[in-house]
């Protein structure tokens, strides 16, 4: 370790530190711009909050920004062009395209997803929960662009609650679907529809997602508000009735982010979190499973193009994916992608090496020139959590379960 440190010196001393690769990490929101649909942002799942942008769709990346304070939850983008970032008790607001925050403490409100108003332009949607005592399920509103917000409980009995996900029609932003669970015994699952933009709330849980833990995702239909979707651990619940009687489609596991083609509302794509994407193109009624192409962990979010049917994002533990084909298949798309977490470090006999999470490991020749290379592993249950040398050719690695 002795050469390591002693090559990092003349770095500490000249000035601060840049990431020089692999290139890829942990996307953690993805967003398409409101003001230039050739423009993305991404975030990173690491606190501090990398910020990266890309002007080509994703094509290339550039770092722009940073921010701290806790791990993010997700970003949106109101229709005046605001980008405003959420997390534990906090929002951060970006007027300038993210190249600087403004944070605001939020006291009590523990927010996790979130949706811009398709009209009013600095109105945002929210839920998470309000934790000034029990952990209470909660819609939030704000209408300065996620600076300050009011607070509607969609849950009263006492036992701890908790909002997992929100969706507002386009065509009638009077009908918000909120999703999440109640706790007492165990998680019992909990869907609320507004039909007079948030002022009240209807109780619209199928009976038969009882025992299904929470809902992950919802959608509503953005021509026909009437038609709604959900998504539990085990399935995806349809209602073309407005909530009053729904039908589980089929079995499958997560349903995060469920959205609606604003092009072609036939077409509906959901994140399967483990190395998987869900595609729709019959408004919900049937689904395939896609794993063409995709890779990595914690899909939870997807996003569809505002111009092109065809075109859709998803990110995961290791990266960008974009689709060319309606979510039927993904290539991934990293180049310029510097949010890699570090695991494990080590110096021997010339090289550096370096185990990257989710990403593997990698090895660079000593010098300021830096190029990685991933190196052949003898495992693949996990990552390294240390990298050690005992000599000059021997490297001895421990595996992240043991």
């Amino acid at each position: 370790m002795n050469a390591l440190l002693l090559l990092m010196i003349p770095l500490l001393v000249s000035g601060p530190w840049e990431p020089t690769g692999p290139e890829g990490g942990e996307i953690k929101a993805i967003l398409q711009s409101t003001q230039d649909t050739d423009v993305l942002y991404a975030l990173s799942g690491d606190n501090p909050t990398q910020v990266v942008k890309s002007l080509n769709s994703g094509t290339t990346w550039t770092a722009i920004s940073d921010f701290t304070g806790s791990t993010v939850s997700d970003m949106v983008m109101t229709e005046d062009g605001a980008l405003v970032a959420f997390g534990y008790s906090r929002t951060w607001v970006s007027y300038d395209g993210g190249i600087t925050w403004t944070t605001h403490n939020q006291t009590y409100i523990n927010f996790y997803d979130a949706v811009p108003h398709p009209v009013n332009g600095g109105e945002i949607l929210a839920t998470g929960y309000k934790s000034d005592g029990s952990p209470t399920m909660s819609l939030f509103h704000s209408t300065d662009h996620g600076s300050t917000w009011s607070d509607l409980q969609l849950i009263s009995s006492g036992n701890n609650s908790y909002g997992r996900c929100i969706d507002i029609s386009t065509g009638n932003p009077d009908n918000i679907l909120v999703g999440g669970y109640e706790y007492s015994s165990g998680n019992a699952p909990c869907l609320f529809l507004s039909t007079d933009g948030g002022s009240s709330f209807a109780d619209v849980t199928p009976a038969a997602a009882s025992g299904e833990y929470y809902f992950y995702g919802v959608g509503i239909h953005p021509v026909n508000p009437d038609t709604l979707l959900a998504g539990t651990l085990s399935g995806i619940y349809r209602s073309t009735d407005g909530g009053s009687s729904w039908t589980r489609i089929q079995n499958q596991y997560y349903g995060y982010d469920i959205s609606f083609s604003d092009v072609d509302p036939n077409l509906v794509l959901s994140a399967g979190t483990y190395g998987r994407t869900y595609v729709s193109t019959d408004c919900g009624a049937s689904w395939t499973t896609t794993y063409t192409g995709i890779d990595g962990d914690n899909i939870k979010w997807v996003e569809t193009d505002a111009l092109n049917s065809s075109i859709a994002y998803t990110g995961s533990t290791i990266g960008f994916f974009h689709s060319s084909d309606g979510g039927n298949s993904w290539n991934m798309q990293n180049t310029g992608l510097l949010l890699g977490s570090v695991m494990a470090m080590e110096y021997v006999n010339g090289y550096i090496f370096m185990n990257m999470e989710d990403l593997g490991v990698f090895r660079t020749e000593e010098g300021f020139s830096v190029v990685w290379e991933e190196v052949t592993t003898p495992l693949s249950c996990g990552d390294f959590c240390a990298i050690e040398s005992n000599d000059a050719d021997t490297l001895l690695a421990l595996e992240g379960a043991g």
